[in-house]
């Protein structure tokens, strides 16, 4: 292992992971016309996907901010980031682009030239505007995408105090604002400008965990804030993510008492999110959820099922990815 393994973060990437696949899972057999209860869909469910979302772009500003604070060089971040994003996400658009329009002529009306969108990871993104041709990756690949660009000027600000004050500010409008003002067919929470607090919030944390500090206690008060979710005035994704940075570093020390013994097997599982990521959506719409409607099969039986499957197949895509990215890194 590591020397500095932090086997708190991989518990919270874990964690950020585990609503975002069971949100998906009951959703989309409801589509099917399953009889799913309506916790599972509810308001309360998409709370708890929220808190996971948070918890993903807190993460990627923290681990981000431990891998560069005092290091930083542009060139080789760029391409590490590139190395760590593009070569899985390529060969699963690639795959299922063969198949579908090349293969079958779907979407012939599009114009060829978007797919450079997809080539750039912002197809999801951009999929409420214009037209693309959207496969894998949904909304949050473009977004932490652009977010990996505006990291730099995360870290610089991150250098002095009064950089830091500014910041808090900046972003706090912007958590409170940001929902009320975002243009349609956008959702607040499904854009740079909508997740960029809580990945600004995540290179602060990330300061802390360099120097292997806690952050303030007044930062529970945050927990002050949950009756607020009662309150429609008030922005409900300011408070899941004020409520998702205390419970950040609740998962995270919970993580931090792990035995040694089980840290190879987290690590492992923690690395093939991403894939995860890229890949369960498909897997349950196109593959999955017809083939347990098709045999009958108990829906709630078959979601570990579905966890498996969906780590098996990101294994594969990552370790069939690793040689494009190790050929990128070593252009850096």
């Amino acid at each position: 292992m590591p020397k500095n393994y932090r086997p708190g973060l991989d518990v919270v990437r874990l964690a950020a992971l585990l609503p975002v696949l069971c949100y998906h899972y009951c959703i989309e057999a409801a589509r099917f016309g399953f009889a799913v209860p309506t916790a599972f869909i509810g308001r309360g469910m998409a709370d708890w996907v929220e808190l996971g979302l948070a918890w993903f772009f807190l993460l990627s500003g923290a681990a981000l901010c431990l891998q560069w604070q005092g290091r930083f060089a542009l060139r080789p971040y760029l391409m590490g980031r590139a190395a760590a994003t593009y070569p899985a996400f390529w060969l699963g658009f690639g795959a299922l682009f063969l198949y579908g329009e090349v293969l079958h002529g779907n979407n012939a009306e599009i114009p060829r030239w978007r797919v450079v969108f997809s080539l750039f990871g912002v197809d999801g993104y951009l999929s409420p505007v214009t037209v693309t041709f959207y496969k894998i990756g949904e909304w949050f690949l473009g977004v932490i995408l652009i977010l990996y660009l505006v990291f730099p000027l995360l870290l610089w600000c991150m250098e002095s105090a009064a950089r830091r004050r500014v910041l808090a500010v900046c972003m706090a409008a912007l958590a409170l604002l940001w929902p009320l003002v975002c243009p349609a067919p956008w959702e607040a929470g499904h854009t740079v400008l909508g997740r960029l607090p809580a990945f600004a919030l995540g290179v602060w944390f990330g300061t802390l965990l360099k120097k292997d500090r806690l952050p303030p206690k007044y930062l529970l008060a945050g927990l002050a804030v949950f009756p607020l979710l009662w309150v429609p005035a008030v922005p409900r994704l300011a408070v899941l993510l004020v409520l998702a940075a205390v419970l950040f570093w609740v998962v995270y020390l919970a993580g931090q008492r792990l035995p040694a013994a089980l840290c190879p097997a987290l690590r492992r599982l923690a690395g093939w999110c991403y894939g995860v990521y890229l890949v369960h959506h498909v897997l349950l719409t196109l593959v999955y959820l017809p083939l347990v409607q098709r045999l009958a099969l108990p829906l709630a039986a078959m979601f570990p099922v579905y966890l498996v499957i969906s780590f098996v197949l990101a294994a594969a895509l990552m370790a069939i990815s690793a040689p494009i990215s190790k050929v990128i890194k070593k252009i850096a």
